[in-house]
């Protein structure tokens, strides 16, 4: 057997990269968990002590917490190692929850995902698929914070003009229906920004549903803002607009789900999808976008889908014209892709 030597170091070597990348994952936890980087953000420049003496930690590791940090240029540092501090980019990415940069809730995805192993292994051998309210609780957690900020970024600004129809209704006053809100972030963004409008979020899972609750009344919006537990075929009322935000591919029979969105659409009413972006052509998604959602999908998107009836499992990577057949097959009218950048893709679908 012949074996290239580059070929085989360039391997090894891509190897120890990803393997650097996975070691810190349980460090990046235990820095979110106890503000080390906010403590860093609002301290830094400071010494090894006086930084682990304001976080209320251990010297010893919090040395070499710090030095594992600045190796992965997730910190700063002087010449002589001896004063660490976070950069304004360092800070938007880490340290402070509100930032439209933060990206620290990867980490708890990753973390969730890790808990999970034991559930995903036996789901490869049966498969069967596992219920979502039975994943880690960091993987609720780590999903709205990991895509808060791209919502924070572009479901006001950038996506929602790409559909001025859609967008009109909700301005003079209509009815939005998001199934599938999780913590209702993306809710309560609209209802924040369409104050004539009311809307309503359902979600299989109670514990999010009550968080959203919660964080609608501490916003001052529960007057038009609800949220229930109800599955993608159980709510009721008529609607101007029905948003499915990164969750159709979840689902196990998204066909039925989007004909009954289709049902309890007004005659001139949308369908609005966020989707992870994808090819249609498989070797396109083969970068590390590709990687991680690939990834995410196997460990949550594909356990849950198959555990529901019917458990298409589309998958994080299902591409633009299997998600747009599908709608059409449901009987939409008109699907198109209005939005895409490096992660996401808006399809805008008309009743």
């Amino acid at each position: 057997m012949s074996v290239d030597k580059d070929q085989l170091r360039k391997l090894q070597w891509s190897i120890m990269e990803q393997v650097s990348a996975c070691s810190i994952l349980p460090l990046m936890r235990i820095g979110d968990e106890l503000n080390l980087f906010f403590t860093l953000a609002e301290n830094g420049p400071c010494s090894i002590s006086v930084f682990s003496e304001t976080a209320g930690i251990d010297e010893r590791y919090a040395r070499e917490w710090l030095y594992a940090m600045c190796a992965a240029n997730y910190c700063c540092h002087d010449k002589e190692f001896q004063n660490f501090h976070l950069s304004e980019e360092q800070k938007m990415v880490f340290a402070y929850e509100d930032s439209p940069a933060l990206m620290i809730g990867a980490y708890d995805i990753l973390a969730g995902n890790v808990h999970g192993i034991d559930k995903v292994l036996e789901a490869f051998k049966t498969g069967e698929g596992i219920e979502y309210g039975n994943f880690h609780p960091c993987v609720f957690q780590g999903t709205a914070r990991f895509f808060k900020p791209s919502y924070k970024s572009n479901l006001i600004q950038k996506w929602m003009p790409k559909i001025p129809l859609a967008e009109q209704k909700l301005k003079d006053g209509g009815r939005l229906c998001d199934v599938g809100c999780g913590k209702g972030l993306s809710t309560i963004l609209l209802a924040s920004e369409y104050k004539t409008a009311s809307f309503v979020g359902y979600d299989i899972h109670a514990p999010s549903i009550d968080e959203a609750n919660k964080d609608a009344k501490e916003a001052g919006l529960d007057d038009r803002l609800e949220f229930k537990v109800k599955d993608a075929e159980g709510y009721e009322g008529e609607y101007d607009i029905i948003t499915f935000f990164d969750c159709l591919h979840d689902m196990g029979d998204p066909l039925s789900a989007a004909r009954y969105a289709k049902s309890k659409l007004s005659p001139e009413g949308w369908a609005i999808l966020i989707e992870p972006s994808a090819s249609d052509d498989v070797s396109e998604n083969m970068n590390p976008i590709g990687q991680m959602y690939y990834s995410f999908s196997t460990m949550g998107c594909v356990p849950t889908s198959k555990s529901q009836k019917v458990g298409l499992a589309l998958g994080a990577q299902a591409g633009a014209t299997i998600i747009i057949n599908l709608m059409l097959e449901a009987g939409f009218s008109e699907c198109n892709v209005v939005f895409k950048n490096a992660t996401n893709m808006v399809i805008a679908c008309k009743a």
